[in-house]
Formats: structure tokens, sequence, C-alpha cells
């Protein structure tokens, strides 16, 4: 995290799911990790590294329709990883 974003969030942030989407927005091929590492306030400066060119902040409510949000089927499958312990593994955001 510190080294894309220059955030540091401690020690321990976990894994809870890894998403391969087959294509995104004619990118190509797109492996998603989601890591379960504290919360952010909205203020907390980020500073991109040269590989990135654009991040955001969002409330649930607003991801609804970005393009490149999760969906909610992925949101779900996170979010039980989270409380349950484990890791979800997902493609398109469903679990195979």
């Amino acid at each position: 995290m510190r080294e894309k974003t220059g955030i540091d969030i401690g020690q321990g942030p976990a894994l809870v799911g890894v998403d391969h989407r087959a294509d995104v927005l004619g990118t190509g091929p797109v492996l998603d990790c989601f890591f379960l590492g504290g919360t952010l306030s909205a203020d907390t400066p980020v500073r991109l590294s040269a590989e990135h060119d654009r991040h955001g902040m969002f409330s649930l409510d607003e991801l609804h329709g970005l393009p490149l949000a999760a969906r909610r089927s992925t949101l779900t499958a996170l979010h039980g990883a989270a409380r349950g312990g484990g890791v979800a593994y997902l493609r398109e955001g469903v679990a195979p």
C-alpha cells in the first residue's frame, strides 16, 4: 500500500479476496486483489505511483454504476470472507 499510494496502513493487512476478470474496458485480463487493512478518512492524502493515473474513495452508495467498481456479488463474497477469516477466490465476481 505504501509503495503504490504512500499510505501506511500499519501491519497486518489481510487478503480477503482475488477476482479474475477477463477484460476491463478493453484493457485485457485483470486480477483484482482485495485486502482488509483498516479504515481511511476521506481526507487521507494519496500519492500515486508512476503505474497509476488516478484513485478514488467512494461510499457504497457511490459505487453503483462505476465501470471499475466491484459488483454486488464480489462485495458480498468479500464481506463473507472477511467475516469468516477466509479468502474469496472469484471469476468475474462469482465463486467458480
